[in-house]
Formats: structure tokens, C-alpha cells, sequence
């Protein structure tokens, strides 16, 4: 009897261990732009969500389906958009296909990712956001002005292929893998796609639409191009600054974050716009404008934490696609107010700490204070060359801009 007794015991433990195995988890699609009429990109993103706070990620596959008016009876070439999965390496390598027929994007699962101890590949996702891929989409002719209503897939087919969305984790270490659809084996996680808890009595066999994300083309785009002098790599290039600051969920093909406005040629007292983004290690930033900017003259007033406060000279915003550079000349920078940190390459000036429009020693208190703290891995404005340290190291930029008198200039 207290045999039988212990093997159920046993046989209840071990269920319970096997749904505590069970990860939940929540994809969704995030970060849209178009990077020009054709040329469409959107961020597939993972986090652990309700009781669970961390989970190993092995693979990732998915169908996403979209609408076909925005297709605009073109066809779609896949890729992932490079050095943006955020996965362990080696990263989302999945194949993708267009089903032309079904208008659905096929993400095919991660391939060499082996469920052997030797070859540990996973990736722990945790409450905060992870990249999975970011997909970018290029078609043969160009968007229309439809949304793109990307849906997940919840039902496979075989011809033509359509992909059901699913993941699989590492239950325990290395050894064992499970997925959503693991054969003759229920899942107790709970999935969510697109903030839809994934059920297989679906009415649609799709997710809902992530609605706050789900723009369409109607409007310009503005892609910029610039340098921040203390982040400066060399090879016209920055520093990977949030990866050194210790910022989560970025790329290290990231730079910053900075705020753009647009004021108007006739009255720059005025902020017609203003968008906020992250500028990539290239120095580019893609902006996307209100429909109302296009066919008018603006100043283009970069603001960045650390810098000076810089404009550039009057643009005039096409309807759909402008490109203004920073970088290949000093008079590219309202009154030639750049610094020269590389044969032809010119930058926005550092050491503005407290963002009054000069480099002074009104700017020396806090960097002072970092400095003594001995502050690091954290997202420090006072750490100007951008190395992840408030030190020694980053006190010549600033003490040269101060002697230099360095100040923004505008109109």
C-alpha cells in the first residue's frame, strides 16, 4: 500500500514538474517602417509573460499572413534584415518563402540547432522584449497606401505551404526540447500572439491584428545620416553604445537614441514635428513624417543627450522619400557648427552634458560626479565616448569643446 501510495505521489510530482517546464510566452510584431516605397521591415518580437519569468528559446517558426490589397499585386522577396536577430548565435536563420496564393510570409524554423549537450543553443528570454528577426519585406512594385495587417498562422498547410506559428524551449538543460505542438503531449504554457491567447478552437486560425503598430505607407520618410563626435569608431562608424551601457533588448548595430524636429523655413520658432528613434552605427536614422510635411522647406534640429544641439540648412521634404547627410560636409550643419573627426567625416559636437546649447563648465558638475562614482553599465550621459564607463577617458572631449567654446548654432 505505501508502495502504491509513493508512486502516485511520484506519478503527481512529476506532473507537476512537467507543466512547471511549460513556458509562457508572448510574440508580436513590432517596430514597422518602410525604408523606402518598396521596402518594408517589422520586428518579430518574444517575452516571457505571465508566471513565467524566464524561459529558454530554442527555435522559432512562423506564417504571417498579410493583407493582400497591400501587396498591391506585387511579390515579396524575404530576408532577414542584417545583424537584428537578437538570439543566441547563431541567431534566427530560418529560410523564409512568399505563398503568393495565401498572401502569407513562411518563416521557417532555426536550422543547426541541435538538442545535443555539446552543442547548448538557446536563448534565455526573460520579461523584457528580444528580437527574434527583424523581416524585411521588398516588393516588386511599389506599396500601395493599404496596412499591412500582419496576422500570425495557427493551422499548417501543405500545398501550397502554409507554416502554423510555434516554438520549442529547453525543459532541462540540453537534453530535452518541447514545442507548443509536441506530439501526443499537451502544452500548459500559455501562447500569445499578437496579444491573442492562441487556441486551437480559433475562429480564423489567425491572430488579431497588433493595431498600434499597423501603419501604412501615406506618409514621407526622412532618412538621415550623422555622427556624434565622442562615440566616433573610426571607418565612418559609432560605438555600439547601448550594447556597452548595458541597455537591454538592443543590437549592437545600434548607436543611440535621439530626437528629431522639424521646424519650419519660414518660422523655425515653431516645431512642426518631432520623432524620436535610434541612430545605427552607420550614423543612419529613418524618420517617418507626417503627410503634412511634404512639398514644405525645414530646418532639421537633431537633439542627442550628450551633444550639441545641431540644425541643419533647409530641406524640402519629398512625398515620399528624403535623404539628408551630416556627415560629408561641414556646411551640411547650419553655420559649418561640426567637428572634423575623420578625413571628410563630420560630427555633432560632445559635451553639452546638461543641454543648455554649450560645452561649459556648467557641464563639468556632473561629469565630475560620474567620474567619482566611478559610474558604468547603465545609460549615462556623462560617459561621452561611449565605452560603457564614466572615467578619465572621456574628460579631453569634453575639456577641448569647453576651451573651444562650443555652443549650438540656428537660426
Amino acid at each position: 500500500m505505501k508502495i502504491r501510495l509513493l508512486l502516485v505521489f511520484a506519478l503527481i510530482v512529476q506532473s507537476v514538474i512537467v507543466k512547471a517546464q511549460d513556458p509562457s510566452a508572448s510574440f508580436y510584431i513590432d517596430h514597422p517602417m518602410y525604408i523606402s516605397p518598396s521596402v518594408y521591415e517589422f520586428d518579430v518580437m518574444v517575452k516571457a509573460s505571465g508566471s513565467t519569468t524566464a524561459f529558454d528559446l530554442r527555435t522559432f517558426q512562423a506564417g504571417i499572413y498579410v493583407n493582400s490589397s497591400w501587396v498591391n499585386g506585387g511579390t515579396l522577396t524575404l530576408t532577414t534584415a542584417p545583424g537584428y536577430s537578437e538570439l543566441t548565435s547563431p541567431s534566427y536563420n530560418g529560410a523564409y518563402q512568399w505563398n503568393a496564393t495565401d498572401k502569407l510570409i513562411n518563416c521557417s524554423v532555426n536550422y543547426n540547432v541541435k538538442p545535443t549537450p555539446s552543442t547548448c543553443i538557446s536563448t534565455l528570454v526573460e520579461v523584457l522584449p528580444l528580437r527574434v528577426a527583424r523581416i524585411r519585406a521588398t516588393n516588386s512594385v511599389s506599396y500601395g497606401c493599404a496596412t499591412p495587417d500582419l496576422k500570425f498562422n495557427y493551422v499548417a498547410n501543405n500545398s501550397p505551404l502554409r507554416l502554423r506559428t510555434s516554438f520549442s524551449w529547453r525543459a532541462s538543460g540540453c537534453t530535452t526540447n518541447y514545442e507548443l505542438f509536441y506530439p501526443g503531449r499537451t502544452y500548459n504554457g500559455v501562447a500569445k500572439f499578437n496579444d491573442e491567447t492562441y487556441s486551437t478552437s480559433d475562429a480564423d486560425a489567425r491572430s488579431i491584428v497588433n493595431a498600434p503598430v499597423n501603419i501604412g505607407n501615406c506618409f514621407p520618410l526622412l532618412e538621415l545620416t550623422l555622427m556624434l563626435e565622442g562615440y566616433y569608431a573610426g571607418g565612418g562608424t559609432m560605438q555600439p553604445v547601448l550594447l556597452n551601457q548595458a541597455v537591454k533588448s538592443v543590437s549592437y548595430l545600434q548607436t543611440d537614441s535621439v530626437t528629431v524636429e522639424l521646424r519650419p523655413e519660414a518660422n523655425p520658432s515653431i516645431v512642426f514635428a518631432t520623432i524620436r528613434g535610434v541612430v545605427m552605427t552607420d550614423g543612419k536614422i529613418t524618420c517617418a513624417l507626417p503627410a503634412g510635411a511634404a512639398g514644405n522647406s525645414y530646418y532639421i534640429a537633431v537633439y542627442h543627450r550628450s551633444s550639441v544641439q545641431t540644425w541643419s540648412n533647409p530641406v524640402l521634404i519629398d512625398p515620399n522619400f528624403t535623404t539628408y547627410d551630416f556627415t560629408d560636409l561641414a556646411s551640411k550643419s547650419f553655420a559649418d557648427n561640426a567637428s572634423s573627426v575623420d578625413a571628410g567625416v563630420f560630427a555633432f559636437y560632445s559635451g553639452d552634458l546638461n543641454q543648455d546649447e554649450f560645452v561649459d563648465g556648467n557641464d563639468y558638475p556632473s561629469f565630475d560626479a560620474g567620474n567619482s562614482a566611478g559610474l558604468s553599465g547603465d545609460y549615462y550621459a556623462e560617459d561621452m565616448n561611449g565605452d560603457g564607463f564614466v572615467d578619465g577617458n572621456d574628460y579631453p572631449l569634453f575639456d577641448q569643446n569647453n576651451s573651444l567654446g562650443i555652443s549650438s548654432i540656428h537660426p
